[in-house]
């Protein structure tokens, strides 16, 4: 069969198939020849796929932004980013999936959105949980589904490839911090003259909030006794009382500014970032488990209230959380809460004739 050429750069068919070649300044970019199979449509789909992502290759390496692709990942994250839907999540929830979505940019940019299989994204999830971990994967995966399903909103493809796909299951946190973890850490903050840190960790446990809504606290959340919250990720209006040892250690306190935790080195309150970065160096001082986060405080704090007997929903009235099936998530049972049960279970027993 004679050849036959299409108005697709580099795209040519030999002996009934069609197949991508490149030329020596393609190559020196990194790509290769590669045969497109005997479909033309798909032929025809990969070969703009591939020749996309030579002129955003030569675009990287002149220092200019890649440029955005009708149909391709980099367009409909774009459209995603301003869809009502996103606008919509809360500020945490914006910022991290803008991380991963970021991370799907710079792996996918170019990619034309009906060329995604099943296939290549199980290979991916593959590859993101070898090289970053179990929850990462799932994560960036969760991430996929929402893009792709808005990619069938928008009529960029018909059924999503992520619909129904199967994630390894992540094991539930167990992590407690301990009261002789809590005093280390606080010990070594204040050596390094980060009492924020200390104040910060010390909060969390004793009103058993998210990280974010600790640093958020102000001085006019406060009235003494209890803080009122409206929490960032549910919205949910709470009045957590504080407990006698925290409302001595604020009442000791200057009030520098609006917020309760500011940083030592700016006078400000902590960004995300940075606070996390004080925080696992502190810990690593500390000589604490490098899996012991600041987010199990508020674990810690839940687990503390079931051991001293709170019930499931006093206990949702100091952590927000919305449902009872929650709370048995976070509280861990401990022996202090076996020997309650014994107790309890001792005392409603009739004495035996």
């Amino acid at each position: 069969m004679g050849r036959v050429e299409l108005n697709v750069p580099r795209m040519k068919r030999v002996a009934g198939r069609w197949y991508w070649r490149t030329t020596a300044a393609v190559k020196a970019l990194g790509f290769c020849d590669e045969a497109l199979g005997d479909d033309t449509d798909k032929a025809i789909t990969r070969a703009r796929d591939l020749n996309a992502q030579v002129e955003n290759e030569r675009a990287r390496r002149a220092g200019l932004p890649p440029s955005i692709i009708p149909g391709s990942v980099a367009a409909l994250i774009g459209k995603y980013e301003a869809s009502p839907q996103f606008a919509k999540l809360a500020p945490k929830t914006k910022q991290d999936y803008r991380l991963l979505l970021r991370r799907i940019e710079k792996v996918a940019a170019s990619k034309i959105v009906s060329t995604i299989t099943r296939a290549w994204l199980v290979t991916g999830y593959e590859v993101v949980q070898t090289k970053s971990g179990l929850a990462t994967a799932n994560a960036m995966m969760r991430v996929w589904r929402i893009l792709l399903g808005h990619a069938c909103d928008r009529g960029m493809i018909d059924v999503s490839p992520a619909d129904g796909m199967r994630l390894t299951g992540v094991a539930a946190r167990t992590q407690i911090w301990t009261p002789e973890q809590v005093e280390a850490f606080c010990a070594a903050a204040a050596a390094e003259k980060r009492e924020s840190l200390a104040l910060a960790v010390r909060l969390a446990l004793d009103i058993g909030q998210r990280q974010g809504d600790i640093l958020a606290l102000t001085w006019n959340d406060y009235d003494g006794a209890a803080f009122t919250i409206v929490q960032n990720k549910t919205k949910h209006a709470l009045r957590v009382p504080v407990m006698p040892d925290m409302q001595a250690r604020l009442a000791a306190m200057k009030r520098q500014a609006v917020q309760i935790i500011v940083s030592e080195a700016t006078g400000r309150p902590y960004q995300q970032f940075h606070f996390g970065h004080e925080f696992a160096r502190i810990r690593a001082i500390a000589k604490l488990p490098s899996d012991l986060q600041f987010r199990d405080l508020r674990r810690t704090a839940a687990t503390e209230l079931g051991a001293a007997g709170a019930t499931d929903d006093e206990i949702r009235s100091v952590t927000g959380h919305r449902s009872r099936g929650v709370v048995a998530v976070y509280v861990r049972p401990d022996e202090r809460m076996a020997t309650a049960a014994q107790n309890k279970r001792q005392t409603g027993r009739k004495p035996r004739s």
